[in-house]
């Protein structure tokens, strides 16, 4: 096998030479096959191994983003229930409970006359200035409303 003579080598005496040049092969013939058999088997081991870690390592990233997703928003909720905490910790104080109930509902304590200004920036009344109506509608509703059919009748036809 390895180191002895190969059993297919000429027996002409030509024992310097190759086999592969004994037969007529050239050697720049043998390495024509741009891939050997080893390369290819590595290869499609390399490709098979890439389609198998393609799946898993697809989820473990998308996994990866829904975490760090998630504790971005376990952190805003913390930061929302710390706000919370704040207004909490201010309805407890008795004095901020008065000033709410002053301002919203306006309530007062006893012996306080309070005045409500419904529009600071009108200065007039604007209903005093309208004209009163001395005269109601005149006729029944029924005349007004076929007096307004004949009217809307007479301006589509003068179109």
């Amino acid at each position: 096998m390895f180191g002895s003579r190969d059993s297919r080598a000429p027996s002409d005496g030509s024992a310097g030479r190759s086999w592969a040049s004994a037969t007529g092969e050239s050697t720049a013939g043998a390495r024509r096959s741009f891939v050997s058999g080893r390369t290819a088997i590595l290869l499609t081991i390399a490709v098979i191994a890439v389609i198998l870690l393609a799946l898993p390592l697809r989820e473990y990233l998308s996994q990866r983003a829904e975490i760090s997703s998630a504790g971005a928003k376990a952190a805003q909720q913390y930061q929302r229930v710390d706000e919370l905490q704040v207004r909490v910790n201010l309805w407890q104080d008795e004095d901020y409970v008065r000033g709410q109930a002053r301002e919203r509902l306006h309530f007062l304590l006893p012996g306080e006359v309070g005045y409500k200004v419904i529009n600071p920036n009108a200065t007039e009344n604007k209903l005093a200035e309208q004209p009163v109506q001395s005269q109601g509608p005149r006729g029944p509703w029924y005349d007004r409303l076929w007096s307004s059919v004949n009217a809307a009748d007479r301006a589509e036809s003068s179109k």
